[in-house]
């Protein structure tokens, strides 16, 4: 039994619970499903008028992340409106903050059936989920809401997509990309040449671009960029939105918050077991969707996202910080010294068996299609 499935066992057989391995919960005097599905069903509540019986269910969801912030919390928001959805038969049991899956572990998890569900950051799996790695093409779009919106309708609707999630052994239910990238530094970046040699952390495909752009970049953690900061073993720092930046407290070792329109670095998506999902009555496999509609705009709206930049924004200016926005003329010129990552994710998904260039242009169609009404919260004119 590998690491995973042994923490699983230990939490699970803690909490007192009769759980299967793959993670779904009954009570004890309801029958057990067997170890390839989960969410057992407990015994029917009556029926409303002319409605069918609807089985109670429990499914487990795992994440890296913490419960508290607007990433976690928003996170828990969504599967507490599912259940409401559902009239309470659909319920959730929570592990955040990694403590039954780490980031690394969880696509292997779910499509294990370990978990029934989780949050996985398709970044960590290139080689499984490239062709989503479209949206993190520099300088396509600076909203989160337009890359959900975009995304998600092609995991409901374009067939290499469900091709890719089949291959897994999952099903997504609902994409949640954060906010942009934005970079920090005591030097006041205006231009490329500003950017030209300075030391900067950054990590993924945002390192090489950072080269691109005539800096060094340096690779570190999140939770070192501080001390780095601090220290001066670097002169700025990247690949992390303006959220987690401040939640990193960096508004103390940094003067100057730089928005580049650099866009998306990363994305990630909420995937449950494709057995699980399977077992699903048609009236919860709805209620996610319609969830989930409802979720991607209030997810860019004042109380999540939208609300959590504009705090970002507030701390930094009561820090004695400054944020600076690129100009147009100056964002394209950084836009063209980074044209040919398109080119390179035309020929890397191609190198994967997918057709690169109809993925592109599915993209930004859509992209096009739902920029016009962009919900996110936007510091550019």
């Amino acid at each position: 039994m590998n690491m995973v499935a042994k923490r699983l066992a230990f939490l699970l057989l803690a909490s007192g619970l009769l759980w299967v391995l793959a993670g779904c919960g009954s009570e004890p005097s309801a029958p057990q499903s067997g170890a390839d599905g989960g969410g057992s069903p407990l015994p029917a509540a009556a029926a409303s008028a002319g409605e069918e019986a609807l089985p109670a269910m429990t499914l487990t969801f795992a994440s890296h992340l913490p419960e508290t912030g607007v990433d976690g919390a928003s996170l828990k928001y969504f599967f507490e409106e599912v259940s409401r959805e559902t009239g309470g038969r659909l319920t959730f049991e929570y592990y955040f903050a990694g403590s039954l899956v780490s980031a690394t572990d969880s696509l292997a998890s779910v499509a294990k059936g370990l978990v029934d569900i989780a949050f996985v950051p398709e970044g960590f799996f290139e080689t499984q989920f490239y062709p989503t790695f479209v949206a993190t093409i520099p300088y396509t779009s600076t909203s989160e809401w337009v890359t959900n919106k975009a995304l998600g309708e092609m995991f409901r609707t374009y067939a290499p997509f469900k091709k890719m999630c089949e291959a897994q052994n999952v099903v997504n239910l609902g994409v949640v990309a954060p906010s942009e990238l934005a970079m920090c530094s005591n030097k006041k970046i205006e231009n490329l040449e500003d950017l030209s040699g300075i030391k900067i952390r950054a990590m993924g495909s945002v390192n090489k671009d950072m080269s691109k752009l005539g800096a060094t970049p340096v690779a570190l953690a999140a939770g070192e960029i501080y001390e780095a900061l601090e220290r001066k073993t670097v002169d700025a720092a990247t690949g992390i939105p303006i959220t987690l930046a401040v939640s990193f407290k960096l508004q103390e070792t940094s003067k100057y918050f730089m928005m580049t329109g650099y866009g998306m670095y990363t994305t990630s998506g909420i995937y449950i077991n494709k057995d699980v999902y399977a077992k699903l009555p048609e009236k919860y496999k709805a209620a996610f969707e319609i969830v989930y509609d409802r979720f991607v705009d209030e997810y860019s709206g004042e109380e999540w996202m939208g609300g959590a930049l504009k705090a970002s924004v507030q701390a930094i200016k009561e820090a004695g910080g400054e944020i600076v926005v690129l100009s147009p003329e100056e964002r394209a010129r950084w836009a063209e010294k980074l044209a040919g990552d398109t080119e390179e994710f035309v020929r890397t998904a191609t190198s994967y068996g997918y057709d690169g260039q109809e993925i592109l242009n599915t993209y930004r169609t859509l992209v096009e299609k739902y920029a016009p009404n962009d919900r996110a919260y936007q510091l550019y004119q």
